[in-house]
């Protein structure tokens, strides 16, 4: 049997977490209404959990009018790269019946979810690798909600979401980063237990993502650090380090158990400020 490069064995490891993970994580109630599978985010604007789940969506509502409003297209063209069960395409086509929406993700029960609760006539969902985009460059808005930390090559994204894109369209990438390198050895089994539970191993420092997209032909435009509107929910310290261990090895069984472990490993992170979770927005420079 053929062994598989590391970049193929990264590619199968995210498509096999999400074939086997997606109904798990619906059926634990993440997304169910509103098909958002990523961060409630808990700003001053919010008051319930279904506008805190919608509001990274509303975020990047704000970053596509804006560019609206500088240069409008005649019809606008928006790219979910890596859109799960398309909860935020489907946000984006109720705020704007005029565009046309695309969305790739590795998962085929993502697509297939997806497809049933888009519209037919102007959204596309392809199960399709976003290191390797089948799409010319027509898009204004390239999206990554969650997904650019699941790249093995951060590089390869950005040069593919810059091709995808026409001259001046915007990236907004929100995703995790490390704001600060582990300071013990604890430390580095949390970040390590995250990068292997959630199947990330591309949640880089913010400086790294901002070097690699000038590199790819972008400029930065925005940074917003969302971080302090997460809502954190920490076990006692002396149960983490256990139950962490305890769902990791559960983990060979399923692959939601390593989740779950990812999921204490990041609360971990983010209170002891390793991790940070961002809203960059770029422009693709002529």
């Amino acid at each position: 049997m053929q062994s598989l490069s590391p970049s193929e064995a990264s590619i199968r490891a995210v498509r096999r977490y999400y074939e086997q993970n997606t109904r798990l994580f619906r059926a634990a109630g993440l997304g169910n209404r509103s098909y958002a599978v990523h961060r409630a985010l808990w700003d001053a604007s919010v008051t319930t959990f279904d506008a805190a789940l919608q509001r990274v969506n509303a975020l990047v509502l704000e970053e596509v009018q804006a560019f609206l409003e500088a240069s409008p297209p005649v019809r606008l063209h928006l790219i979910d790269l890596g859109c799960g069960v398309g909860g935020t395409l489907a946000y984006c086509a109720r705020a704007l019946p005029e565009a046309r929406i695309a969305g790739v993700t590795l998962s085929m029960t993502q697509a297939r979810i997806a497809r049933r609760i888009l519209p037919r006539a102007r959204a596309a969902v392809i199960s399709a690798d976003f290191h390797d985009l089948p799409c010319a460059p027509c898009f204004h808005i390239a999206v990554a909600i969650e997904a650019f930390a699941h790249s093995h090559d951060p590089q390869r994204v950005l040069e593919q979401a810059h091709t995808a894109l026409v001259p001046g369209g915007r990236l907004i990438i929100c995703d995790d980063t490390i704001a600060r390198p582990p300071a013990s050895e604890v430390e580095e089994r949390w970040l390590a237990a995250f990068r292997e539970g959630w199947r990330v191993p591309g949640v880089q420092p913010l400086d790294e993502t901002i070097a690699a997209a000038r590199c790819a032909g972008f400029a930065l435009r925005t940074t917003r650090d969302l971080t302090g509107a997460l809502r954190l929910h920490r076990l006692p310290r002396l149960l983490a380090g256990a139950a962490r261990d305890l769902v990791r090895l559960a983990g060979r069984t399923h692959p939601f158990f390593q989740s779950l472990s990812g999921s204490l490993a990041l609360q971990e992170c983010l209170a002891h400020g390793i991790v940070a979770y961002e809203l960059l927005v770029f422009e693709k420079t002529a």
